[in-house]
């Protein structure tokens, strides 16, 4: 049974090394939690804006031109989805995680890519003193 204490130990690791990591960037941490949040919390606002309403697919809005350009909508398709999210149905809860998910791997590969150049920066300014 040696699995459970290596396991502990790589878990207690990682915890240890992430809160060193929020300590050292506050900044980065708001922007990487608030994102998906915001991101979450926006998904039935920004559906309603494109058409995809409690009552169904609002005439003459984004969504209803898409819905022209498909014709009968097939049941289980990412459209079907997206209305039954704006009805407040159960693929909101996906839709929300979809949503929340992009805006967190938005979010941390912006971080690394501001990170690395700051480091970068950091190299340049190293080789010209």
């Amino acid at each position: 049974m040696s699995f459970l204490p290596k396991s502990a130990k790589n878990v207690t690791r990682a915890a240890v090394g992430a809160k060193d990591w929020v300590i050292k960037n506050p900044k980065t941490t708001v922007g990487v939690v608030v994102a998906p949040a915001a991101a979450v919390v926006a998904t039935p606002v920004v559906l309603g804006a494109v058409g995809f309403g409690a009552g169904g697919v609002a005439a003459g809005s984004l969504a209803a031109g898409i819905q022209a350009g498909i014709g009968n909508v097939a049941a289980g398709s990412v459209f079907a989805g997206l209305t039954s999210a704006g009805a407040g149905g159960a693929a909101l809860a996906v839709v929300q995680g979809v949503a929340g998910s992009s805006a967190a791997a938005v979010a941390g590969g912006t971080a690394y890519v501001f990170r690395k150049s700051k480091i970068e920066d950091e190299d340049v300014k190293e080789q010209g003193k």
